[in-house]
């Protein structure tokens, strides 16, 4: 029975816990979090001890993984805190704001001989994988150009804590690393990155995060990224585009049932998600295997290195937005 604590209790922490729920041989050890009423709730629901710090939570239960979902700025000092402790690790993505944070949790992980697993979880949906499957395969022929998109409305964490890049990187971080890491897990590693920003208050006082990123890879395909913070429904979308012919696919025409309520109707908080039809979800299929890999000593269909080289490009194109220079990845 592998034993697990989830630390963060919101949108992202109350989906890991659901998700772990579902898995045959996992138990919910504890919950970390900093709001009483919430943590009481989920502590109720899965039947799991409660505490308001890691420390406690290390001190008081037997947990042999603890699954990191708390806001980007504090992953390195929980990686830290946990790695210290023993515990193996899985933390949200991005891994870090900053190249050198992740360079140091891997150092930490390996000095205290637990796995840091980083959750990357494009890469368990179906139709991505899938489309990577037929582009290794050359099915559309050598692929000249692919775009993606990914928009939803603009987050809402506590404390607000989006709104400063200083925590969350922005767009570009926080949301088009999904699509920097599938980019560069289909097509290698990336030479150059050029990108547009956008950012501003709309009249009625919603903010607005957008940008445009353009990547050239080593093997010449060209890669467009559109994110943004813009919109009330969260869509998703690719177009590949090969010498004989192209893949597509759009999250909004895809699910069998749409529904667009009114963002003050809906009473919309914390960050928005797709929606799935599946018997297990992405995020599910995700958190087996890394258990999986845990247990078996396997190596993850995501590694540290994949997840260093995507805030590497996003980090690039941050850099590109600010200065309006193209920046080449050494």
């Amino acid at each position: 029975m592998m034993k697990v604590a989830v630390a963060g209790t919101g949108t992202m922490g109350q989906l890991h816990l659901e998700a772990l729920s579902k898995i045959h041989n996992v138990t919910i050890s504890g919950i970390v979090g900093r709001n009483d009423e919430t943590l009481t709730r989920l502590a109720n629901i899965y039947h799991a001890k409660k505490f308001r710090t890691i420390e406690e939570l290390v001190d008081s239960v037997d947990v042999d993984l603890i699954d990191i979902c708390l806001p980007t700025h504090l992953h390195y000092e929980y990686v830290a805190k946990a790695a210290k402790a023993g515990k193996h690790i899985i933390c949200e993505k991005p891994l870090g704001l900053r190249l050198e944070e992740i360079e140091r949790m891997k150092n930490i992980c390996d000095e205290n001989n637990v796995k840091l697993f980083a959750g990357h979880v494009l890469r368990f949906f179906p139709e991505y994988q899938d489309a990577r499957e037929k582009i290794l395969e050359e099915f559309v022929g050598k692929v000249g150009v692919v775009r993606l998109t990914r928009r939803g409305s603009y987050p809402q964490g506590k404390d607000r804590w989006y709104e400063n890049e200083e925590k969350s990187g922005g767009v570009i971080l926080d949301l088009g690393i999904h699509d920097f890491d599938w980019l560069q897990w289909t097509f290698g590693e990336v030479e150059r990155v050029m990108a547009l920003r956008n950012t501003h208050t709309s009249e009625n006082g919603e903010k607005i995060d957008c940008a445009l990123v353009s990547l050239r890879f080593k093997n010449g395909v060209i890669g467009l990224v559109d994110v943004a913070w813009a919109i009330n429904e969260f869509e998703m979308s690719f177009e590949v585009s090969g010498k004989d012919g192209m893949l597509a696919y759009n999250s909004r025409t895809s699910n069998p049932i749409n529904v667009a309520m009114n963002i003050k109707a809906s009473s919309q908080t914390g960050v928005t998600v797709p929606d799935q039809i599946l018997l297990k979800s992405p995020l599910q299929l995700q958190l087996e295997h890394f258990i999986h890999c845990l247990q078996e000593n396997e190596e993850p269909l995501v590694t540290v290195e994949d997840a260093f080289k995507s805030v590497e490009i996003a980090l690039a194109a941050i850099k590109s937005a600010q200065t309006g220079l193209p920046v080449t990845i050494s």
